[in-house]
């Protein structure tokens, strides 16, 4: 939304209270506000809001080793100490679409081994909207495999 600073003093004063700046242009969004004209900030904020939005994975994860030394009764059965343990899904999300579980230890995805939290956010910041990879886990002692759309 376009506002007048020079015509609207609120839009002013929030303008100085975000930047901390009484110069124009300032582009602000929910997260981030640009000073003049910073070409190199503006294409990536151009890249950010366009184009169709990836769904969100929709879960909440853990490190599985951490996970398991202070939680053993959640092993389900898996023979393997590293991936991401499943805490939570959300529904109608990506990860419920593709089977997930609460308890279930994914331990790829898209072919490449996740070994913890960070691997796997990783690699979900790299798919677009339409993308699907598939995801390895484990679930009650078995391996199992599925599809992530996105």
């Amino acid at each position: 939304m376009e506002k007048d600073v020079a015509n609207d003093y609120a839009a002013a004063m929030e303008m100085i209270r975000r930047s901390g700046q009484q110069g124009v242009p300032v582009i602000a969004t929910d997260d981030e506000v640009i000073l003049g004209f910073d070409q190199v900030r503006l294409a990536r904020l151009a890249e950010k809001l366009s184009g169709p939005k990836r769904p969100p994975l929709g879960l909440l994860g853990a490190d599985a080793e951490q996970y398991l030394q202070r939680h053993p009764e959640a092993g389900s059965g898996a023979p393997v100490k590293t991936g991401v343990f499943v805490g939570e899904i959300r529904p109608g999300t990506v990860a419920e679409r593709a089977g997930l579980r609460r308890a279930d230890i994914i331990t790829s995805l898209a072919g490449k081994r996740v070994k913890t939290m960070a691997d796997m956010d990783q690699m979900v910041g790299t798919l677009k909207a339409g993308d699907a990879v598939s995801v390895r886990f484990w679930r009650a002692g078995e391996e199992q495999t599925g599809t992530l759309q996105f």
